[in-house]
């Protein structure tokens, strides 16, 4: 069976979404609705920094991190030799060229669309239920 990359992505951050812990759900939506923007505003590699600055064990920052990491990380980006070198995402954006890195920024934004769209689902807005 041949899949999309718009499939993969929604397998993908549907896993992920449904392995975020109740406690942090109402957080992690919230985060993730926020993200794109963020990332429109700041860069991909701003935004990361932002969010590793935010972690104190697995709360949301580190949760949505992981979840952007572990997609960009499964071949989706073509990282060059010099940015394979590196294990996290962070540094490997740190040491990629422009080009790769907004390859990576477009491949985030769509696989958040698909998070924000799960997470939503996962924890409705109270003016919802």
């Amino acid at each position: 069976m041949i899949t999309s990359k718009e499939q993969e992505r929604a397998k993908k951050a549907w896993e992920l979404v449904n392995a975020v812990s109740d406690n942090i759900a109402d957080k992690y939506k919230s985060l993730a609705k926020s993200a794109p923007v963020m990332i429109l505003t700041n860069g991909l590699g701003q935004t990361l920094a932002f969010f590793l600055s935010k972690i104190k064990g697995q709360n949301e920052y580190f949760m949505l991190y992981s979840h952007i990491e572990q997609w960009l990380n499964v071949g989706n980006i073509p990282w060059t030799q010099h940015a394979n070198t590196h294990n996290r995402l962070i540094e490997k954006i740190m040491h990629e060229n422009s080009q790769i890195n907004r390859m990576a920024t477009e491949e985030a934004l769509a696989f958040l669309s698909w998070v924000k769209r799960f997470a939503s689902a996962r924890v409705p807005d109270e003016a919802e239920e």
